[in-house]
C-alpha cells in the first residue's frame, strides 16, 4: 500500500450477495463487443456456473466440487481518494471445463467470431491456432475446440518448421517483417496499460541509482544490468523487471510451482501473474514449467534484452544467471529469434534484416529427457 496508512471503514465477512472468486480451467473471464462472460446461481441444485454468451448460443461450466480452497479468502477495496478500506469475505469457486459444447467451423465470414471466442474462453495455444488460421490459413482446427484444449500433441501445420517456431515467441511479433522495429514490437511484451501500472516500481527503482551489488531486494542479474542500462527510461526499468522475472522461474524447483504457491517474482504482483498466465502449463492436477515453457521463457528474456540495449544482446550479461541446462540452449534459440553473431565479438548478438534462417531440420527445438 501507499505510504499512507489506509482505515478499515467496514468489514463483511458474509454478507447476503457474496462476492465469488472464479478460477476457470480454460481461458480468461473477459467481455468483448461479441461476448459477454456472466455467472449466475443454478436454481435447481444452488450451484455456482459461468454463462459465455455468443453468436451460437450459451454455454456453461459446472462448479468443480472435487477440488476445494480450505484457506479463507478475502477482496480489499480502497476508495482512492479517501483511502478507506472495506473488506470482504469471499468464497473460492473451481470450475469445470465443458466438454459438451461443439462450436462449428465456418468459413471466411465466420473466422473473426471463431477467433474472438477463442480469445476470450480458449488456451494461449487455441488462441494461436485462431489467430494463424485467420491470417494465411497455415493451420488446421478441429470443429470440436474443447476436444483440443488440454492435449500436448504436436500441432499438425502445412507452415510445419514456421509455425512451430513462432509458438515460442511473442504472440503478434512479425518475425517475417524487413523493418527492424517492427519484428518484436515492444507491445508484445508488455502493453501501455501495463507499464503505467507499474510505473511507481520504476520511480523508485530510479531513486536507488546506482544500485548497490549487495542490495538484498534485487537479484544480481537486475541489479548488473541496470547499472549499465544505457537508457534508463520507465520502459526499459519495466521490460528488465518482466526478464528478471522470467529468470527466477527458471530458477524455482519444480516442487515450488503448485496451485498453493502463488507467488514466483515478489518484486511486481503483474510479472508474477504475467508469467503464471503464459509461462506455466496447467492440468487438471497441478501447473507444470516444462520443457517447451522453459525454452519459451529464454526466448522473451533474449527478447527483452534485445529491446532493452537497442538491438544487442549481451550474453556474457545474461548466461551467468540462467541455469546450467539454459545456458546450453541459448544458441539454438539465439537462432530461433533471428539473432546474429556480431562479428570480432561472439559474446554479443543482434537482429540483421533479413533475420537469421530458422533451427534446420527442428519444428521444435529438441530437449534431452532429463533422468528423474
Amino acid at each position: 500500500m501507499d505510504d499512507e496508512a489506509s482505515l478499515v471503514e467496514r468489514v463483511i465477512d458474509a454478507s447476503s450477495i457474496q462476492p465469488v472468486i472464479a478460477i476457470t480451467e480454460v481461458g480468461q473471464l473477459n467481455s468483448t463487443n461479441m461476448l459477454d462472460c456472466g455467472m449466475a446461481i443454478e436454481d435447481t441444485f444452488n450451484r455456482p456456473i459461468l454463462k459465455i454468451f455468443n453468436p451460437y448460443g450459451g454455454t456453461v461450466e459446472e462448479e468443480d466440487s472435487t477440488r476445494k480452497d480450505r484457506a479463507k479468502k478475502y477482496l480489499l477495496l480502497r476508495h482512492k481518494k479517501t483511502k478507506k478500506v472495506t473488506i470482504y469475505g469471499a468464497k473460492v469457486r473451481y470450475f469445470k471445463k465443458p466438454d459438451y459444447f461443439k462450436m462449428k467451423t465456418y468459413e471466411d465470414e465466420a473466422l473473426q467470431q471463431n477467433q474472438e471466442f477463442n480469445e476470450v474462453f480458449g488456451t494461449k495455444k487455441l488462441t494461436r491456432i485462431s489467430k494463424s488460421k485467420a491470417n494465411d490459413d497455415a493451420i488446421d482446427v478441429s470443429t470440436d475446440i474443447f476436444t483440443n484444449i488440454s492435449t500436448t500433441d504436436t500441432l499438425t501445420s502445412s507452415g510445419s518448421q514456421i509455425s512451430e517456431c513462432l509458438l515460442y515467441l511473442p504472440l503478434g511479433c512479425n518475425r517475417f517483417s524487413n523493418k527492424i522495429d517492427d519484428v518484436y514490437p515492444v507491445s508484445t511484451i508488455l502493453t501501455d496499460n501495463e507499464i503505467n501500472l507499474m510505473t511507481d516500481y520504476a520511480k523508485q527503482i530510479l531513486s536507488m541509482l546506482p544500485i548497490p551489488y549487495d542490495c538484498e531486494d534485487l537479484t544480481t542479474f537486475f541489479i548488473a544490468n541496470m547499472n549499465i542500462m544505457p537508457h534508463k527510461t520507465f520502459q526499459n526499468i519495466c521490460l528488465l523487471t518482466y526478464a528478471d522475472g522470467l529468470i527466477r522461474l527458471l530458477k524455482t524447483r519444480p516442487s515450488e510451482i503448485n496451485y498453493k504457491n502463488r507467488i514466483i517474482y515478489a518484486n511486481s504482483d503483474l510479472i508474477n501473474d504475467k508469467i503464471f498466465d503464459h509461462f506455466l502449463e496447467y492440468t487438471r492436477i497441478d501447473m507444470e514449467f516444462t520443457s517447451k515453457m522453459k525454452d519459451k521463457s529464454i526466448c522473451f528474456i533474449l527478447i527483452i534484452m534485445l529491446l532493452i540495449n537497442r538491438n544487442i544482446i549481451d550474453l556474457s550479461m545474461i548466461s551467468p544467471h540462467l541455469p546450467m541446462s539454459s545456458q546450453k540452449r541459448l544458441i539454438l534459440l539465439l537462432r530461433l529469434i533471428g539473432a546474429s553473431p556480431v562479428e570480432d565479438d561472439k559474446t554479443k548478438y543482434t537482429l540483421k534484416i533479413p533475420l537469421a534462417a530458422l533451427p534446420a531440420n527442428n519444428k521444435q527445438p529438441k530437449r534431452k529427457k532429463q533422468r528423474r
